[in-house]
């Protein structure tokens, strides 16, 4: 494959792990971060599950993961570890109706760290915007949303309003976000709900919060899949 083959479509596509003590509900800050440890960023990318290995350790970089725009690309992945607080950004965690990649690696790293609140958000639009968002609350506590905007290509598993209430989002600071739950699934903003799911510690966006950047070999199905998703023509 050729390296500077461009993608078809953009997207973004990200996963944060916040392990307890968990705080109140508010604004995120970056004061609220710890410094970023690069060791620990490594070793969390090695033992990701589309991460066959770890090739090349590049500069750090923010927390605003940019889409990939190339083939070459599409093996970056950005780790970042602020003590209590792991986020990553990996091209393979976006897919289609036919594909449930991020929930099935959120569903593994719920295993991993079960006290921990995971919160994962992918899209890629490629004409028509396909959108994930996952969620895993400690005791078990679920919601997967997926589709395309639409009625019928669009679905939803677990209660977002018991999510809401479980981390203290109050309907109020939904309202102040623009996100009304009673509303159609489809028209809900699921990826700014997540958002809210992490505040006060919501790492992405920071243009001065560190996050270590790696280029990486992939596992033969994740490669196989960014394939799929990324590179194949549409129509």
């Amino acid at each position: 494959m050729i390296d500077d083959q461009e993608v078809n479509g953009y997207g973004e596509f990200t996963i944060a792990v916040v392990l307890p003590p968990f705080h109140p509900h508010s604004r995120s800050s970056l004061a609220n971060f710890a410094p970023h440890d690069p060791a620990r960023a490594r070793a969390f990318a090695e033992s990701f599950p589309t991460v066959e290995a770890v090739l090349e350790e590049l500069p750090l970089t923010d927390t605003a993961p940019a889409s990939p725009q190339t083939r070459a690309d599409l093996d970056l992945v950005t780790v970042g570890c602020w003590g209590g607080v792991i986020g990553i950004s990996d091209p393979a965690l976006a897919g289609d109706s036919f594909d449930k990649t991020l929930w099935d690696v959120t569903s593994v790293l719920a295993e991993r760290h079960p006290g921990a609140r995971i919160i994962g958000s992918a899209s890629i639009d490629r004409g028509e915007n396909h959108s994930q968002t996952a969620v895993h609350l400690p005791g078990g506590l679920k919601l997967y949303t997926e589709g395309w905007p639409g009625p019928d290509q669009f679905s939803m598993d677990g209660d977002p309003h018991a999510i809401a209430r479980a981390v203290g989002v109050s309907a109020e600071a939904l309202a102040a976000a623009y996100i009304d739950l009673d509303e159609e699934p489809w028209t809900i903003p699921w990826e700014h709900f997540g958002r809210q799911l992490l505040d006060p510690l919501d790492p992405w966006g920071y243009r001065d919060l560190r996050m270590s950047e790696f280029r990486v070999r992939h596992t033969e199905d994740a490669a196989l899949h960014l394939e799929e998703i990324w590179l194949t023509t549409i129509g």
